[in-house]
């Protein structure tokens, strides 16, 4: 699964960083904590003096506290999905909008939108800019509003003060979260990546196939793996030189990619060999990795590849999907030593692991 380190959404390779280092469980509870202190927050401000006291805008603030409690419980639960933590970052701006409408005192509503700066930060953090103006858009919006209201009591200066340091904020904190990602991003691309083919290198393959199996499938799926080694490329490189070599990886990098699916993560794990993993919906996907031979075959270099394959079911724990990569890769580093016995220029099967092996 190669990525494009141009693309906005910081999603999937910040959550992978993340997971990585271990840390997934404490971003998800300091998300949740800095989630239900706004609730709480927000019950405060209800129970206090000088609340709201009209019936709309106490159903205003309790919906705010329904939309911090929701999104608690779903940091809580567990890592949430793309499309889950940017349903989060909208329901919590609309809710810190309905609190701060709803509040009376417009100098304290005008500054409890320093709040939006935290959602803006999740947003920086993990999604598209669209998704941060939005953030902004909705905070400037509230704060105009709020700000007017306070300069209709004679104190502009101070409104005109507040909304700009609101403004300051919540503009200036996503902004520089974006640049340090942008420089982050660049640096753990190329670090991850093999410097000849572009291709990840073996230290990413680990990372990036936690990241593939960590998805839900609605269902079931098979985790498939292929080795693939090229046949006698040390006398490609004897008879024609090093360069030739190098450009034969480049053209079966490139043949790699045509052929693969999107989700595939795809490694040059050292030398001539390369190592795909992809996750299917049959385990007949194995079967394609012919014609992955046969597009290598057909390049204008003059070299071949073996390919072995195995795949098992994708059921159980992480720790479970762990030890059957590691399974994945000795059954198919076995099957491919079958096929280069057998001659090379071809794949071969291992099957379904765990249980009996077959080979085709």
């Amino acid at each position: 699964m190669q990525r494009d380190h141009r693309r906005a959404d910081h999603y999937e390779w910040f959550s992978g960083f993340l997971e990585a280092r271990g840390v997934t469980l404490s971003v998800r509870l300091f998300v949740a904590a800095l989630t239900l202190s706004m609730a709480v927050a927000v019950l405060v401000l209800l129970a206090g003096a000088g609340g709201p006291t009209d019936h709309p805008q106490r159903a205003m603030m309790w919906v705010a506290v329904a939309g911090g409690v929701a999104g608690t419980a779903l940091w809580l639960r567990r890592w949430p999905t793309k499309t889950q933590s940017a349903g989060f970052v909208m329901v919590t701006s609309i809710s810190i909008a309905l609190a701060c409408l709803a509040y009376p005192d417009p100098l304290a509503a005008l500054l409890g939108c320093v709040a939006f700066t935290t959602n803006g930060a999740i947003s920086a953090f993990f999604h598209t800019t669209r998704l941060v103006l939005a953030n902004v858009a909705v905070a400037a919006g509230v704060g105009a509003y709020e700000a007017i209201q306070l300069a209709a009591e004679g104190r502009t200066a101070l409104a005109a003060v507040d909304f700009f340091l609101i403004l300051q904020i919540n503009i200036g904190v996503p902004l520089a979260i974006r640049l340090l990602l942008h420089a982050l991003e660049g640096d753990l691309l190329y670090a991850d990546l093999d410097p000849l083919t572009g291709l990840l290198n073996r230290r990413a393959f680990r990372r990036q196939t936690r990241s593939l199996l960590a998805r839900r499938y609605e269902t079931d799926r098979y985790l498939v793996v292929a080795l693939l080694d090229l046949d006698d490329f040390k006398a490609l490189n004897d008879a024609h030189g090093h360069l030739a070599g190098d450009r034969a990886l480049v053209a079966v990098a490139d043949a790699l990619r045509a052929t693969a699916t999107p989700t595939a993560v795809i490694t040059r794990s050292g030398g001539e060999e390369f190592l795909i993993a992809d996750v299917a919906s049959s385990p007949r996907a194995a079967l394609r990795y012919q014609d992955v031979c046969d597009a290598i075959a057909a390049l204008p270099m003059h070299v071949r590849a073996s390919v072995g394959t195995a795949y098992t079911e994708l059921t159980g724990s992480t720790q479970t999907h762990d030890a059957a990569v590691d399974h994945l890769i000795a059954a198919a580093d076995n099957a491919m030593y079958r096929a280069k016995r057998n001659g090379g220029n071809q794949c071969h099967h291992h099957g379904v692991w765990p249980g009996p092996g077959s080979t085709t």
